[in-house]
Order: structure tokens, then C-alpha cells, then sequence
């Protein structure tokens, strides 16, 4: 009977010596590899997580916060209110900038007069944040987003302007997140999804004005 068998395999596979012979080595099983954690997730609410995350539904939620009349003023603003206005390539030079904000608020977008911001140098695989002059007082870093091109800002309410002491975390009360992204050729915004919706409107200062206003 095993005669038989030996005599089957080798018909079956041809320049075989015997079934036995060479025994089929078994599958390696397949590696998984991690993708190491974004620096600027480790440290996040999980109420901020989830507004970052819910960007774009949060877009929404503010067109329709803003009613018609305040749509009309969204719209005339074009890019800069617009939820898929992002371009790639979205890295900030450092120096000052002129800034202004507008605010999403019920019926109606609120606009502040101008001021200036500061981005600072890369420090690792982030950039600081400081807004210079005005009322509003948010200051913190921007981190790269591996997942998207945009920076993920992680800051809070400062005390003064132009002042970065306090950090995300520090007292949750005056925690701020949002992100940054490029909407045209030296033209930059940073969307804070509050509440309440924000919108920062960047771009670079000359620079030979630089001196004065950094």
C-alpha cells in the first residue's frame, strides 16, 4: 500500500524525489507596522481631539450658525471662509504678519481690525504662534500634520498679548485649538473651531518692515 502513495506523489510532481522528502516550510506570519503617535495627539483633550477631528462638520455647523445675512458675508469673503480652500505646501515662514479675525456668531460674521502675529522658527517639528497686538490674546505651537497639509495648533487664552507663558494644558479653562492651513500665495488662515468659530486671516509682512513690527 505505501508503495502505492510513493508511487502517486511522484506522478503528481514530477523531479520530486518523494513526498517526504522536501516537507513545504510554513508561511511566515505577516508584520504589522505602527505608525508612530502624532507629538501633537499625545497631550490632547479628548473633547479637543474630537473638535479637531470634527473639522469639517464644525464648518458646517457655522454656515448655518451664520444664518443668511451672515452667508452672504462668508461667501464675500471667498477662500478664506471656505472649508476646502486648503493647498498644499502649507509650512509658514517665520517673521510678522498682518492679521484679523472674524467671528461666527448667530445671524452675523464679526470682523476685528487689524493686528500682527508672530510665527517663530521651527523648534523640532513645530513652530510657535504669537499674536502680538489687539484683545484677543491666543499664543501657542503649530505641528505638522502628517495626515493632512495643515498644522495643528495646541495653545491657550494668554494673559497679555504677545505673551506665550501659558501653555496648552496649563489651566483647561484657556485651552485653544485649531488649525493652520495655505489658501493662496502668501496668504495663510487659522481656524479655530471654539466656540466660537474662528477664522485668523495671515499674511506675511514685507520685509523690510520686518524690523518694526516682529
Amino acid at each position: 500500500m505505501s508503495r502505492i502513495v510513493v508511487l502517486l506523489c511522484l506522478a503528481a510532481m514530477p523531479g520530486l524525489a518523494g513526498c517526504a522528502a522536501h516537507p513545504v516550510a510554513p508561511r511566515a506570519a505577516a508584520s504589522v507596522t505602527m505608525e508612530p503617535e502624532a507629538a501633537w495627539r499625545r497631550d490632547l483633550a479628548s473633547a479637543d481631539a474630537a473638535r479637531i477631528d470634527g473639522l469639517a462638520a464644525r464648518w458646517r455647523q457655522a454656515w448655518t450658525l451664520a444664518g443668511r445675512r451672515g452667508a452672504r458675508t462668508m461667501r464675500a469673503e471667498g477662500d478664506l471662509l471656505r472649508a476646502d480652500a486648503a493647498l498644499d505646501h502649507p509650512a509658514l515662514p517665520p517673521g510678522s504678519y498682518k492679521c484679523r479675525a472674524l467671528t461666527v456668531a448667530a445671524g452675523i460674521v464679526r470682523k476685528s481690525p487689524a493686528f500682527f502675529c508672530y510665527i517663530g522658527g521651527e523648534a523640532g517639528d513645530r513652530v510657535s504662534f504669537t499674536k502680538q497686538t489687539g484683545t484677543a490674546r491666543p499664543g501657542g505651537w503649530l505641528y505638522r500634520d502628517t495626515d493632512a497639509p495643515r498644522y495643528v495648533f495646541l495653545g491657550a487664552e494668554q494673559r497679555r498679548a504677545g505673551d506665550t507663558s501659558l501653555g496648552y494644558g496649563t489651566d483647561p479653562r484657556r485651552n485653544l485649538v485649531g488649525v493652520a492651513e495655505r489658501i493662496g500665495p502668501f496668504r495663510w488662515r487659522l481656524v479655530l473651531p471654539g466656540p466660537p468659530f474662528q477664522v485668523y486671516e495671515l499674511t506675511p509682512v514685507p520685509v523690510e518692515q520686518q524690523g518694526a513690527t516682529s
